[in-house]
């Protein structure tokens, strides 16, 4: 046992180590719900997301890092929760080691597989804000003990495997389909032994309890149940559709575990239930595989099913490495099937690149595909890439083939082959985390992210604005305890999936929330948009977000929608002005200094009230652009741009400055003036 503890602490500090390197949360919004929900717990002791009550089933690792948020500074408590994460995953290698050791493997296969369980890509995971952590070991327990309930049905085995699923299920709801696993486990035992109503009799504990509990859940009604994840009972797919997205997900998981595992794996489940040696055996297979079934059908039908969604599916690896481990157990036999199923492996991996799933979105979800896209960027070409992983896979199954023909040696050879290979992917997708993080870290946070925090106000609201982004706005949440409520301009979408109320604007510019004026200090998502109160002073900035202290309501004074943080114009916009009271007068000349870039650009600008205007610039000319306003309530302009480009992914045309109000007396004239001084 002490090598096993030995592998817990080597895992546990390799994990905690490249965490620390992982400079914010960037996998959202989960990480900001997690993060919110164990706040709350904490301070209220009810699961609140800015003030509003959530169902949310999956609340153990809520409960599990409350005491983290303890400590009064978020950086503190993302490190506490990164250790209790890299703690909880790297004690997977616990149950892991002692399911081989049941199945009746040697000590040195099931430290091997213990050793691989924890070289997996997804301890990636391990720093993150999620409940991957703590829900792994957690099916690995729930497997080890239905094994042994299925094997030997006795009532302690029974409800340590009761005890295991609700905490599984309590962890991460997709686990709600291991009673239904566990019942065909029994189903599939029962006909093996001919003896169907005897099998379900000993289980008659277990299945009550899961009888009970879905009974309850369905007085309760399901989707109340589910909360969050209610929208779970309405995905459909079609037969195709279902094949191909379960086809991405079996790709992926090859991948990760190695490919050299996966023939002796599936070798050994079909003896399992073929020819059982053990009941240990039949039980193990009969449970483990309805598990990767329901795992496999859920990531087709639920989620972001469009993508890999690895991080449904990979508690399917330390499964095939046990059964590996069964299959070196018994000498290696069937190798003439076993040189069938790698030469058809390879065949997969040798007609499917990986370069499409990577590519763009695709790879948020999926560890093994961080990996494979940080491959790309080191050979500097897609296609080159998914030809190297692909030769790399195509080399471990034929070293399975051949070392098959000695069993003594290929069992520590392919052991370890896997672990390397495996470790090797957990090594590129924490490279493209962590550089991706620091990418994050550096263009929505401030030196100091909790800078809102530290300036010392309370009960900030978070003004989002349309086309701003999510990930900013999350950011600012997370890092910032003090900003406990987004609120809405018309257009902006909600940050994650609690509802965020609408801001309306009266004509004096003022900020209703919920038909009352924000009195409150504001936090402006000025990304797409510049936005400037009046009345108020500004107490600090990110990247994007200003910190506004109104002195008294908070009030629009102006508003450039279409007007990115780093100066850009978008393709078209609009210009708000607002009087200082409702029905007043707004009078003078508004100027908006403009930067061509360098190719000509066409701007045309139609003010309220007055003639259209067009400006033509010179590739690169600078040139100020004033427009009379006159108006009895808010004043409003409008651009259009003849020429686009893009950058950063943005609909762009020329750059500006902000502009700015001159009071005067009312006028009908648009003025333009080159400058040498315009931004």
């Amino acid at each position: 046992m002490s090598l096993l503890a030995g592998l817990v602490t080597v895992s546990f500090a390799l994990r905690f180590v490249t965490g620390w390197l992982r400079e914010t949360p960037n996998y959202f919004s989960d990480e900001y719900l997690y993060a919110a929900l164990s706040r709350s717990l904490l301070e209220s002791g009810r699961p609140l997301v800015r003030g509003v009550e959530v169902t949310f089933p999956a609340l153990l690792q809520p409960l599990l890092t409350a005491p983290a948020w303890l400590a009064e500074d978020v950086w503190v408590s993302y490190r506490l929760i990164q250790g209790l994460g890299a703690l909880a995953m790297s004690l997977a290698a616990v149950p892991a080691y002692l399911l081989v050791r049941r199945l009746g493997a040697s000590r040195p296969l099931a430290l091997g597989a213990a050793a691989f369980t924890v070289a997996i890509p997804d301890l990636l995971f391990a720093s993150w804000v999620t409940a991957e952590p703590f829900a792994y070991p957690l099916l690995l327990c729930a497997v080890l003990t239905a094994t042994a309930a299925l094997a030997e049905p006795t009532r302690r085995h029974a409800v340590l495997f009761l005890l295991a699923a609700g905490l599984a299920t309590f962890a991460r709801v997709q686990f709600a389909v291991v009673p239904i696993c566990f019942l065909a486990a029994v189903l599939i035992v029962g006909l093996r032994e001919r003896r169907v109503r005897r099998a379900l009799r000993e289980q008659a504990l277990v299945l009550g309890v899961f009888a009970a509990a879905v009974l309850l859940a369905a007085a309760v009604g399901f989707t109340r149940v589910l909360g969050l994840y209610q929208s779970a009972l309405d995905q459909r797919a079609t037969p195709v559709e279902l094949v191909e997205r379960v086809g991405v997900n079996l790709l992926v998981l090859a991948y990760s575990s190695g490919w050299i595992l996966l023939p002796g794996a599936l070798v050994a489940f079909a003896l399992a239930l073929a020819r059982p040696r053990s009941r240990n055996e039949l039980a193990f297979a009969a449970f483990a595989l309805p598990v990767i079934v329901s795992l496999l059908l859920e990531a087709g039908l639920v989620g972001a099913v469009e993508h890999a969604q690895e991080r449904y599916v990979f508690y399917a690896l330390p499964l095939a490495a046990a059964a590996f481990c069964l299959y070196a157990s018994r000498g290696w036999p069937a190798r003439a099937y076993h040189a069938l199923v790698a030469v058809v492996l390879l065949a997969a991996s040798a007609t499917v690149p990986l370069a499409g799933f990577a590519a763009a979105e695709g790879k948020a979800h999926s560890p093994l595909l961080l990996a494979a896209f940080r491959v790309e960027q080191w050979v500097g070409s897609p296609g080159n890439g998914s030809l190297a992983l692909a030769a790399v896979a195509g080399t471990l199954l034929a070293i399975a083939v051949l070392a098959s023909r000695s069993p003594r040696h290929a069992t520590p050879i392919v052991l370890g082959l896997a672990v390397l290979a495996s470790t090797s992917a957990w090594a590129g997708a924490v490279a493209f985390d962590n550089r991706n993080s620091q990418a994050v870290r550096t263009a929505f946070l401030p030196d100091e992210p909790s800078w809102v925090d530290r300036l010392g106000v309370d009960d900030v609201v978070l003004v989002r604005s349309p086309h701003g982004v999510k990930t900013e706005a999350l950011e600012q949440l997370f890092w910032n305890r003090s900003v406990d409520r987004v609120a809405l301009l018309p257009g902006a979408e909600e940050v994650d999936h609690v509802h965020s109320p609408q801001l309306r604007v009266a004509g004096d510019g003022t900020l209703l929330l919920d038909g009352r004026p924000v009195r409150r200090p504001v936090l402006v998502d000025g990304y797409a948009g510049t936005i400037r109160l009046a009345n108020a002073d500004v107490l600090g900035s990110s990247p994007s977000f200003i910190l506004w202290q109104p002195h008294g309501v908070a009030r629009l004074s102006l508003y450039l929608a279409g007007h990115y943080s780093d100066g850009w114009l978008a393709g078209a916009g609009r210009l708000y002005l607002w009087p200082n009271r409702p029905g007043g007068l707004v009078a003078g000349r508004v100027q908006l200094p403009l930067v061509a870039p360098p190719a000509p650009v066409t701007l045309r600008f139609r003010p309220a009230g007055a003639p259209p205007v067009v400006v033509r610039l010179r590739a690169g000319e600078r040139r100020t652009v004033s427009f009379p306003v006159c108006s009895r309530g808010p004043w409003h302009l409008t651009f259009v741009a003849d020429e686009r480009g893009f950058v950063g992914g943005r609909v762009v045309s020329a750059s500006a400055g902000e502009p700015r109000l001159l009071p005067g007396p009312c006028r009908k004239t648009p003025t333009t003036t080159n400058t040498a001084e315009a931004a």
